[in-house]
């Protein structure tokens, strides 16, 4: 099957812009082609050093885009849902004209002063003469996202949320002083990469499962300041996740932008911002409760019911079958739970303690889940999930008697 011609030409642009932005001192990645609007980004590198300073690209390519002229110019005539995408667009953009045939790339920044409506539509002069290479780098450098000083935010908590078939962390991040979009943009690639490289974990279960693998996943939650954090107010939160974890095992995605290798990051500010019960700032205790006491009193009675099936099977009055069918409606009640739990608002600050507690909790009870899934009987022998399952419930049972605890303390 022959490839379109169109489709030669789009990706013999996309390589003379690579060749030529890497002589230019930045490393290209490819943007998934779902992306709508952006090719490829580019990071800056700095004495064989990437730097995580980065600049969106839009790449046309063939002798159609390079028709028009006018006062040295090409004139480019993008439509209005692509300018309003790319002003809005996190990252610095630039049009980039290719012209595959003479293996030259003519480029021009996206702004307000370069973009000219011209009533029915838009037009952006790319002009001749700038042509991207080596002699364009101190160019291209004054357009791409800004350093953030490590001494500008700080990393307030790193959460081990891993479960059975995916290692993940959950980071809090406070600001330390106000940030723009694209410097927020530098904080989150920044934390998120140096979190998906941690080795941290929560107990020795979860260190025998995954050793010194690196994340799968890894949330983040930025808060303009310390009292935000502690209202649970995030300015905004982002998620990353590894490209080579099975779907199965990955989480819901977010729904936001993608601001590099795969991070996205939603803008809207927490649905805790601004909110007021009773005239207090604090989102109240009791609305946790109400939340929280229901699920784990749910679980509590789904692991009696597991406990039970899993002695039977341990005794050898039982098989693995019979164990999945007596605790079928305990393992779906125990997903219905986590579900709810994680995707619930974040606590008040004096319930911060009892939320850890019931998350870790309820990580060690899905495990259960996971080790009895169709992924789980592909990885293990029943032998192997009998004596996981024995220890996650062990551990539950440990972080039960913990949030009994934590929440006598708060009551």
């Amino acid at each position: 099957m022959r490839a379109q011609g169109s489709d030669r030409i789009e990706r013999q642009g996309l390589g003379w812009v690579t060749v030529r932005g890497e002589a230019a001192g930045f490393a290209l990645r490819e943007q998934p082609s779902s992306d709508y609007g952006i090719d490829a980004i580019a990071e800056l590198i700095d004495n064989e050093i990437a730097t995580g300073q980065l600049v969106a690209i839009q790449i046309k390519s063939g002798s159609s885009y390079l028709g028009e002229t006018k006062d040295g110019c090409y004139i480019y005539r993008p439509d209005a849902q692509h300018v309003d995408y790319w002003l809005g667009h996190t990252l610095p953009v630039i049009v980039c004209l290719c012209d595959p045939e003479n293996e030259v790339v003519y480029w021009e920044r996206v702004a307000k002063d370069t973009i000219e409506p011209t009533g029915k539509g838009y037009k952006l002069a790319v002009p001749q003469v700038r042509k991207l290479g080596k002699d364009t780098r101190e160019a291209l450098k004054d357009l791409v996202t800004p350093r953030v000083a490590s001494s500008d935010y700080t990393l307030v908590s790193t959460e081990d949320v891993s479960h059975g078939m995916a290692k993940r962390y959950s980071i809090k991040v406070v600001l330390n002083r106000p940030m723009t979009k694209p410097e927020l943009t530098t904080v989150i690639r920044d934390m998120t990469a140096k979190t998906a490289k941690r080795r941290y974990s929560r107990n020795a279960m979860v260190k025998g499962r995954w050793g010194e693998a690196g994340a799968h996943v890894v949330w983040a939650f930025i808060y303009a300041s310390a009292a935000d954090e502690k209202k649970a107010n995030y300015t905004c939160r982002s998620l990353w996740i590894d490209p080579s974890l099975d779907g199965k095992n990955a989480p819901i995605p977010l729904v936001g932008e993608d601001v590099g290798d795969g991070t996205i990051v939603d803008w809207k500010q927490s649905p805790l911002a601004g909110l007021s019960n009773n005239g207090q700032d604090d989102f109240d205790k009791e609305h946790y409760f109400d939340l929280v006491d229901p699920i784990v009193g749910l679980v509590i009675e789904s692991l009696a019911d597991i406990g039970k099936a899993l002695q039977k099977w341990q005794s050898g009055a039982s098989i693995e079958s019979n164990f999945l069918s007596e605790t079928k409606s305990a393992r779906q009640q125990i997903s219905d739970a986590y579900d709810a739990h994680a995707s619930s608002q974040e606590p008040p600050y004096e319930c911060h303690d009892l939320y850890e507690q019931v998350g870790s909790m309820l990580a060690c009870t899905h495990n259960i889940v996971l080790y009895h899934s169709e992924r789980g009987i592909e990885l293990w022998t029943d032998h192997v999930r009998r004596q996981m399952t024995a220890t996650a419930l062990n551990d539950a049972n440990k972080h039960l008697n913990r949030i009994r605890h934590e929440r006598e303390k708060v009551s």
